[in-house]
């Protein structure tokens, strides 16, 4: 708001400081009405900026509970109404304290969802790696790879249907 200061002297006010009344008059009045496109565009942000009460994990946009669903409304009858960004939420930190808020600290980077995969991943390629160690430790050292029991004596007296031959 800006505050005109005339001179100390009694005088009568001159055209032009009446004309600057007029002008900052005029233009400090209320904000013209929000389109529609805007207040829908309000909605959404501040839908996204509070966090469903029931069980604080998903913002009141997305959540399908009762309680966020007339939150919904809220916003929606808070915003047509005039009220500023602000005082919507600070009724609901009234309402339900300050963890009703989106803290955008908080929320999960990009690549978070995707530290459980890369952990399985790397766990399948250790376990791959340890069972092919411990395959190629099971032959005594000195024996071919390609050994089989054909070439064992034969201790039972039994002959195998193979040595028959």
């Amino acid at each position: 708001m800006f505050l005109i200061t005339l001179p100390a002297r009694r005088q009568a006010a001159t055209p032009s400081a009446l004309l600057l009344l007029a002008l900052l008059a005029a233009f400090a009045g209320p904000a013209p009405a929000e389109t529609p496109e805007e207040q829908k565009a309000r909605i959404q942000r501040i839908e996204e900026a509070v966090l469903a009460p029931c069980c604080y994990t998903e913002p009141v946009s997305r959540h399908q509970s009762e309680i966020a669903l007339k939150m919904r409304v809220e916003i929606a009858k808070w915003v047509a109404a005039g009220k500023t960004d602000q005082e919507i939420l600070d009724t609901y930190v009234r309402q339900y304290g300050a963890k009703v808020l989106v803290d955008p600290r908080t929320k999960p980077a990009w690549w978070t969802p995707w530290i459980p995969w890369l952990v399985l991943m790397l766990g399948v390629v250790l376990v791959l790696r340890i069972l092919k160690r411990w395959r190629s430790r099971r032959l005594p050292p000195g024996l071919p790879s390609d050994f089989d029991d054909r070439h064992l004596p034969d201790i039972d007296g039994e002959e195998s249907p193979e040595m028959s031959r």
